[in-house]
């Protein structure tokens, strides 16, 4: 059975970067966040919800509300990239990727709570085309925020995969979430389809 991720943008609600109350969401329900370049929010509709990468520092996080999540099921992102820019992560050595991306509830996005992130091992580097990344939820699949992987702390990921705040992807090379800009010309990222499924 296969579990469109479908939420009511008019229910959501998030809380700003700077931790202000929460306020209603606007019609995109895909939130843009620690992007100092970036829209809070994606544009487009359903099937077709877009931003274009900027050309300084840079997209790093893009996160929705957690639908129900177990152990055992596959997440799958069908997305498009078009455009001829030059992908640079902020930080690191590594060619510009994108990953999928899990936050447990409470996260304070500190070093203190290294199992609240969770980045699939998997991952795309950017360029022009049509791709589908697709990682089963299981703990030899996900990495933490120093880099442990689901199966060296198994009780920390499965606590985090039961109390799971927000599903998404990030954006970087080297660290995972630490962003990605275009140089040399445009390039968008449009997300077709973020699924959950059996």
């Amino acid at each position: 059975m296969r579990i469109t991720i479908v939420l009511l943008a008019l229910l959501l609600t998030a809380f700003n970067d700077e931790g202000s109350p929460a306020v209603p969401a606007p019609i995109s329900y895909w939130r843009i966040a620690y992007s100092p370049n970036m829209p809070a929010w994606m544009s487009g509709t359903e099937g077709n919800w877009y931003f274009d990468f900027p050309n300084q520092n840079g997209v790093h996080y893009v996160y929705t509300a957690a639908p129900a999540v177990r152990v055992g099921q596959t997440i799958t992102m069908h997305f498009a990239i078009t455009g001829k820019g030059n992908f640079v992560p902020t930080e690191g050595t590594a060619p510009a990727r994108v990953r999928l991306f899990l936050q447990q509830q409470g996260d304070t996005l500190t070093a203190r709570e290294p199992y609240k992130r969770w980045w699939s091992i998997a991952y795309v580097e950017l360029k022009e085309g049509d791709f589908t990344l697709s990682v089963p939820v299981s703990p030899d699949q996900w990495s933490s925020v120093f880099g442990r992987r689901g199966d060296e702390v198994p009780h920390e990921f499965n606590v985090a995969i039961s109390q799971l705040a927000n599903v998404g992807f990030t954006f970087g090379g080297t660290f995972a979430g630490h962003g990605v800009y275009v140089t040399g010309g445009t390039a968008r990222f449009i997300l077709k389809q973020y699924l959950v499924s059996q």
